[in-house]
């Protein structure tokens, strides 16, 4: 990128896009599972095949791939929009549309891996690991949003429309016994025209080139239009979800029931580490003495203890699970002590204070390590893309125990 290019990003507050252009290409794989999920779809329409009552892994396959396009999609158009926008800073974009894209696309590749596991094994059920129909990323915050981003948004749920429509198209041409479901076919019908009306009037706003202050309405309606759209493909794939299912207004993240800890005196001191690998670390010495020393050192063991009972909670109501990999083997605890377990999101849910989405990974970290260095006592979630690792860090804060 030239040298101006560069001071001219500079100057407008944007970042480099690189890193996205990379997982924008590593995408492209999307658009391959999207042909064979419409050959799959047309050959099932061909062979009076009802998805109601169909191989539920067709219908996991069809999920997973209206998934990973859309959020693909929506990556790619943000992106371009502010390329056409400004062609003296390609290669670089705002800050909130950084963190979109890669919200979008750092969930893409998940997706695509249970679209082709399904392909590939009929007796996956994607349904079995996650809640569905999952939701679109957070929205990232941007006040007044540029409008690159808002035209970018709208071009997204444009290409989207298009594929949903098609696709509730095929869907009801494949329903025998249409009378039989009525009522979920009409509330099918009923989301693609909010959704379209939703996208419409946004699209009429954007027309006459809005002041400011227009932004925010004409990103809720956008933001709205695409959720909408995400669930629509989502439930025609698979229509079982259908009649659960009471819109994006009620799925969003809320607190745990309130939870208590009684007494943060008497408790067990291994209640943070992963369980299904707690024997592991407790035969170990070195992890002793660092559990120890880290409850020690903790300046409120009860706000600890009320995060890992918020976990318990969540994963006890459904809306977190251990995560595994793509073979449906654990991941592992995590490195540091406490040695946590690694969780997988299922629905959104808010822990610590933290709106966690689906599809995240996360796990709990507790350290005094910093805390004889005049540094705070750390206890929060992280969130990432977890790998595994023979690395293992006692974190212990005396310097008894390092490598």
């Amino acid at each position: 990128m030239s040298f101006m290019t560069r001071m001219t990003a500079a100057f407008k507050g944007e970042v480099r896009a690189d890193e996205l252009e990379a997982y924008r290409r590593a995408g492209g794989l999307v658009y391959t599972e999207l042909e064979r999920a419409e050959a799959l779809r047309s050959r099932l329409a061909a062979e009076g095949v009802n998805l109601w009552h169909g191989p539920q892994a067709a219908a996991g396959q069809l999920l997973c791939t209206w998934n990973a396009f859309v959020l693909q999609a929506i990556g790619e158009h943000l992106l371009d929009a502010d390329y056409a926008a400004d062609p003296s800073t390609v290669g670089y974009v705002p800050q909130v549309t950084a963190l979109q894209v890669d919200a979008c696309f750092s969930q893409v590749e998940n997706w695509v891996s249970r679209a082709r596991q399904a392909a590939g094994n009929s007796r996956y059920l994607v349904e079995n690991e996650l809640l569905l129909p999952a939701d679109l990323p957070e929205w990232a915050e941007a006040s007044p949003c540029p409008l690159p981003h808002l035209k970018g948004m709208l071009a997204a749920s444009r290409a989207i429309r298009q594929h949903a429509e098609v696709a509730l198209g095929v869907f009801e041409q494949t329903v025998a016994d249409a009378d039989r479901h009525r009522p979920a076919l009409e509330r099918l019908r009923q989301l693609a025209a909010e959704a379209a009306t939703t996208a419409d009037y946004a699209e009429g706003l954007l027309d006459a080139d809005p002041a400011p202050r227009m932004h925010e309405a004409i990103e809720q309606r956008l933001q709205r239009a695409l959720e909408i759209y995400y669930h629509l493909g989502q439930l025609i794939a698979m229509p079982g979800l259908i009649t659960g299912y009471k819109g994006p207004d009620v799925r969003q993240a809320v607190p745990p029931a309130n939870l208590r800890v009684s007494d943060a005196r008497n408790f067990d001191p291994w209640c943070l580490t992963d369980p299904q690998k707690r024997s592991f670390w407790q035969a170990d010495p070195r992890a002793h003495q660092a559990i120890k020393e880290m409850w020690d050192y903790d300046p409120a063991p009860a706000l600890t203890l009320r995060i890992q009972a918020e976990i318990d909670a969540a994963r006890h109501n459904g809306a977190i699970t251990f995560a595994t990999d793509a073979q449906g083997k654990p991941f592992g605890s995590y490195y540091c002590c406490p040695f946590s377990a690694i969780y997988l999101v299922r629905r959104p849910v808010v822990i610590a204070g933290r709106a966690l989405r689906a599809m995240q990974t996360f796990t709990l970290e507790v350290s005094a390590e910093d805390v004889p260095k005049g540094g705070p006592f750390k206890r929060e979630l992280i969130v990432s893309s977890f790998r595994p690792t023979n690395e293992v860090d006692y974190c212990d804060p005396d310097g008894l125990h390092g490598d």
